[in-house]
């Protein structure tokens, strides 16, 4: 019978919680909050404590508490990001990111995909990336609805990329071509109820430190991969929309091409994570 690695917790246990722990320390050697160190270190001290329980009282019950445990942490962690950056006293990477981009391309591809907007494709873009937000509580509740094995894997690449993508948000942040250099920009980007209703999610939806890497990509691509085993019609239906989501982090402005790559990075380590035989 194999035992989970390592013993009793989950790879996305070990580095979500190990993101919580190590932003506290940072907290803490930077003199900041707290009151923040401390919601950190309690967020950390409930993974163990839920899978140390989970692990002394095995249900179908107790596999579906301690994976709901991290769709809350994730959304609570999200949201204090900008505090912690604040706090941190991190620099702003725009500038570096950009640099980055133009030192492979002769532009950042927001600029570059500026001769190329129309509000049809705004509108389509703009729906694809929307796509991402139901696909991510779809795939949240196919896990908790099987949660062994099924889900846990799923979780162990997913938690596991919200993890190492808010560290770093924490490491370099950036608020994106959009806010970061609006007069590069001279083109409006217009289209219909999509379009809006897209932009309004957005402006009010992020916390503008959550740049790089793109999770919008690393997430997508490796919820795709873990379809085409098993799933290729799924996958097939999918692909067209998810491809969009992907072109439209870069059409809509809101990332870098360095980001992509980053995000492409960290879903194929996920991928490689979650098919690992080792894992129960």
């Amino acid at each position: 019978m194999r035992t989970p690695w390592p013993p009793p917790f989950r790879p996305h246990e070990v580095i979500f919680g190990g993101f919580l722990l190590v932003t506290a320390a940072r907290l803490l050697a930077a003199g900041g909050s707290g009151g923040l160190c401390l919601a950190f270190v309690g967020m950390a001290m409930g993974i163990v404590v839920m899978a140390k329980t989970a692990t002394r009282w095995p249900s179908t019950t107790m596999s579906r508490l301690r994976l709901a445990l991290f769709p809350v942490l994730v959304n609570v962690v999200y949201w204090q990001l900008a505090p912690v950056v604040a706090h941190l006293g991190s620099n702003n990477w725009d500038a570096a990111l950009l640099r980055a981009d133009r030192r492979v391309l002769t532009d950042t591809p927001a600029v570059l995909l500026g001769a190329w907007t129309t509000p049809p494709l705004t509108d389509f873009l703009s729906g694809c990336y929307m796509l991402f937000f139901p696909g991510v509580l779809a795939a949240f509740f196919i896990a908790l609805r099987r949660p062994e094995p099924g889900g846990a894997r799923l979780f162990d690449g997913l938690i596991s990329l919200y993890g190492l993508g808010f560290l770093g948000y924490t490491l370099i942040p950036a608020a994106g071509p959009h806010l970061a250099m609006p007069e590069a920009f001279p083109t409006v980007l217009t289209g219909g109820w999509l379009t809006r209703t897209n932009a309004a999610l957005v402006a009010s939806g992020s916390n503008q430190v959550d740049v790089f890497p793109s999770l919008h990509t690393a997430i997508t691509v490796f919820l795709m991969g873990s379809l085409w085993p098993r799933h290729r019609r799924v996958f097939l239906a999918l692909l067209i929309p998810a491809a969009g989501l992907g072109v439209a982090t870069l059409y809509l402005r809101y990332h870098y091409a360095v980001d992509l790559v980053a995000g492409l990075l960290l879903a194929a380590a996920a991928l490689a994570l979650t098919r690992n035989p080792r894992l129960p």
